[in-house]
């Protein structure tokens, strides 16, 4: 029995089909032109069916079955395929840088962190604008900034708007139109980067506040309760100021005594520009009307003890005869013609200070010597001037009259 080598397809080495059986007439199928025709095969040993064409390069071939070439179509398939994937990694690619540009210039940017800021002088939140933006000095006292006593206050600031944002090496400058009331201030915020967040986007830091504002404040050491806004306050120590935001504070008077007062209470305006808020406030303290009463009363009082007098010239009293020899006179009667007044009563009730009584008149009643006889005499005594001390220590006032 003759033995065929393997029958060569147009697609590819195919298996040999079993032997003819008897009587079977084998044809030889025609075959395709081919360029380079492969190389004859050994004709297989009897009795043995013969064996697959090697399978080719590239390809594992199975005992009985040569290697399949890829199919076309398949191919084309595996193409697409690839090129999907590819452009799906270049959309990832390009939706990633676009992404990272909107969030660093969005949620990541000096301008959120100006924002921030800005929105919580609004919401009078000034405890988180200091977190964000800490204000230093030593020659500043920050007592007044909290946010009881800025929401307190009115013609706060009211709106912003972000102009521009300009970041170059490391820093940004935010540029805003800062609006208190119907007025509107172009101002100025710094930051710089401060290390990274959320791994790939930098952080930034706002490197001072929106501004410096600042009163003088002066009260004297003895006023009780301070406040401003309605809100209890501490004294700034000597030589520092009260740092403040824009907007208009009323500093409430402290409370006297009976004799002292501080006057009503005092509105200072805080502005933007910062030109206003020069002057200070300042409490000084004045003498009541009850003060000025209870030194009238005192010197009536001491005036009436000096006409009881039967002296002469009585020591500490306005009655008195100059130029007269005292043992010239006997049964001395002072009486009061005229009451002396005060044109004005003034001056710190913190410390002593002085006040003086004018125009007074006091007539005398004696009897007096004239040679070896006593006769009665009636003179006056004109009074121009009575100085007197006058020191007031919570409720008491005391006086000291001059010789």
């Amino acid at each position: 029995m003759d033995s065929h080598g393997p029958v060569v397809g147009a697609q590819g080495n195919q298996g040999a089909p079993p032997p003819p059986g008897p009587g079977t007439e084998q044809q030889q199928p025609q075959q395709p032109h081919q360029p380079n025709p492969p190389a004859p095969q050994e004709p297989a040993p009897q009795g043995q069916w013969p064996q697959a064409a090697p399978p080719p390069p590239g390809g594992p071939g199975l005992p009985g079955q040569a290697s399949k070439q890829p199919n076309p179509k398949r191919r084309k398939g595996l193409i697409i395929a690839g090129s999907v994937a590819a452009g799906l990694l270049l959309i990832l690619g390009v939706g990633g840088f676009f992404g990272y540009k909107h969030l660093s210039e969005t949620t990541y940017s000096p301008r959120v962190q100006a924002e921030e800021y800005l929105q919580a002088l609004v919401d009078a939140d000034v405890e988180r604008a200091m977190e964000m933006a800490p204000a230093t000095g030593d020659e500043l006292d920050y007592s007044l900034m909290t946010n009881e006593i800025y929401s307190k206050a009115t013609d706060r600031i009211s709106g912003f708007e972000v102009t521009d944002v300009v970041v170059n090496d490391g820093t940004a400058d935010v540029s805003v139109d800062v609006k208190q009331g119907d007025d509107t201030q172009a101002m100025k915020l710094e930051l710089s980067e401060n290390g990274t967040e959320a791994v790939f986007f930098k952080k930034w830091k706002l490197d001072a506040p929106l501004g410096s504002w600042s009163l003088r404040y002066t009260l004297d050491a003895d006023a009780s309760e301070p406040a401003v806004n309605g809100v209890s306050v501490e004294m700034p120590e000597d030589g520092k100021k009260l740092a403040v935001l824009p907007g208009e504070y009323t500093f409430n008077a402290p409370t006297g005594t009976k004799f002292v007062s501080y006057g009503g209470d005092e509105k200072m305006a805080v502005r933007l520009d910062g030109q206003e808020s020069l002057m200070g406030v300042g409490f000084i303290p004045e003498l009541t009307d009850a003060a000025r009463e209870e030194i009238k009363a005192q010197t009536r009082a001491h005036l009436e003890s000096c006409m009881k007098l039967t002296e002469l010239q009585p020591k500490g009293c306005p009655n008195q005869a100059d130029g007269e020899d005292p043992n010239n006179f006997r049964s001395i009667k002072w009486s009061m013609a005229k009451e002396p007044t005060y044109e004005s009563i003034e001056g710190d009730p913190t410390l002593p200070f002085s006040v003086e009584a004018v125009n007074g008149q006091f007539t005398l009643d004696a009897e007096m010597k004239e040679g070896d006889e006593w006769g009665t005499m009636k003179g006056t005594v004109e009074l121009y001037s009575m100085p007197a001390m006058v020191d007031i220590q919570g409720e008491t006032i005391t006086m000291t009259f001059a010789d």
